[in-house]
C-alpha cells in the first residue's frame, strides 16, 4: 500500500499534458476569425446557379441533352479561374443568339469556342499551362465511339509505328 507523507500535498485535477492541450486549442481558436455561415450559403448557391447557367449554355452549344455534371463543374471552375470576366462573357450567350455562329459577334464566338473546346478536348488552356479535366470522357471520342477504342495505353513496344510492317503476299 502506498502511503503519502503528510508533507507532500496531493494534487488533483488537470495533468500538464491536458493543460497544454487546452492552451493549444484555445490559442488556435482565438486566432481564427469568426466566419458567418450565411457567407458560405450565399457563395455556394451563387456558384451553383452559375454552374447551372454554364451547363445550360453548354448543352445548347454541344447539342447534347446530357453532359457529365462532375466534368462540367471542373471545366467551369477552370474557366472561371483563368478568365477574369468569364461570367460576363457567359451571360452574353444567354439565351443563345439566333442564327449561325458565324453571324454572332466576335466576343460571343470566342467564348462559345472556348466552352466547346473545353468539352470536346477535356481540358482548359494550352501547352504546359493546360488544366486537364478528362481524357476518356471528352466529347471528341463520342463521334467515333462505335468504331474506335479509346487508347489510354500503348498497345505495343514504344515506337512500333515507325517500323516497316510485315507484308505477306
Amino acid at each position: 500500500m502506498l502511503v503519502i507523507p503528510p508533507s507532500v500535498p496531493r494534487v488533483s485535477g488537470v495533468s500538464r499534458r491536458r493543460l497544454l492541450g487546452y492552451l493549444g486549442v484555445g490559442l488556435v481558436s482565438s486566432l481564427m476569425s469568426p466566419i458567418p455561415l450565411k457567407a458560405f450559403a450565399a457563395e455556394n448557391s451563387s456558384s451553383a446557379a452559375d454552374l447551372e447557367k454554364f451547363l445550360l449554355v453548354s448543352r445548347g452549344l454541344t447539342g447534347k441533352r446530357y453532359l457529365n455534371p462532375q466534368i462540367g463543374e471542373r471545366l467551369f471552375a477552370l474557366l472561371v479561374k483563368r478568365e477574369a470576366n468569364f461570367m460576363q462573357q457567359l451571360a452574353a450567350l444567354q439565351p443563345l443568339p439566333a442564327g449561325a455562329p458565324a453571324s454572332w459577334p466576335q466576343a460571343q464566338q470566342d467564348i462559345a469556342r472556348q466552352i466547346l473546346q473545353s468539352w470536346y478536348l477535356g481540358k482548359v488552356g494550352e501547352g504546359a499551362d493546360a488544366g486537364v479535366v478528362s481524357y476518356e470522357k471528352a466529347l471528341m471520342f463520342d463521334a467515333v465511339s462505335d468504331v474506335l477504342v479509346i487508347r489510354s495505353y500503348c498497345p505495343n513496344r514504344p515506337g512500333y509505328w515507325a517500323s516497316r510492317p510485315d507484308v505477306a503476299l
